[in-house]
């Protein structure tokens, strides 16, 4: 099947919102995302690796203000955007831009948040989606524990234990959010041509 031409040029991404107007408009979830972006920094050498990054202009990123994976990934993705020099990051509500969700679809599921990254010819030079892998798995196995098992009228106690556990492995060193930052840094090394130091050994 032929790779669908991605509806998105100059005008287009000027029409999306910057990182700071798409999070002042996001109403009761505005706060658990800014809390999220305050502890969403990147480490030093994750610093030193995205601002070697020069062939990244543009961010594409599509979210919903409903979306945990959204209130989650969504700010460590706006901080890799900052750490890139020259690229400018747009958000654009995914339920108004179908014809934009519909080139990034995982596995026919609209996912979010999706960040792509284009080059100033408007190339795509990558596509991350959703979540880690990693933390996909841990995901399945908190929800066998908790929302899974849980009668009818627990769901909810559940649901939120199931969140809070979830949230709690994004914390410290080995916080999922580093998982997220080596598949991106992985999808940008291998359609960069950029070659890791300890590789070239």
């Amino acid at each position: 099947m032929a790779q669908l031409k991605i509806p998105v040029d100059s005008q287009r991404f000027a029409k999306g919102l910057s990182w700071k107007d798409y999070m002042a408009q996001m109403g009761d979830t505005r706060a658990r995302t800014e809390e999220n972006y305050g502890k969403a920094t990147l480490t030093d050498d994750e610093k030193k690796f995205f601002s070697g990054v020069n062939q990244v202009k543009y961010a594409v990123m599509l979210a919903e203000n409903w979306c945990g994976d959204v209130h989650r990934n969504s700010p460590l993705l706006a901080r890799i955007c900052e750490a890139m020099p020259g690229c400018d990051l747009r958000v654009f509500l995914r339920d108004q831009n179908l014809d934009l969700t519909d080139v990034y679809l995982n596995n026919s599921y609209r996912s979010i948040p999706v960040i792509a990254f284009f080059d100033k010819d408007w190339n795509e030079v990558g596509r991350w989606i959703e979540r880690a892998g990693a933390a996909t798995a841990k995901m399945h196995v908190l929800r066998s524990k908790t929302v899974d098992v849980a009668p009818a009228d627990k769901q909810e106690a559940a649901m939120n234990d199931f969140r809070a556990q979830y949230m709690g492995l994004h914390d410290g060193p080995s916080s999922l959010w580093r998982e997220a930052v080596k598949e991106v840094r992985s999808i940008l090394e291998t359609r960069l041509g950029l070659i890791p130091a300890d590789a070239r050994k």
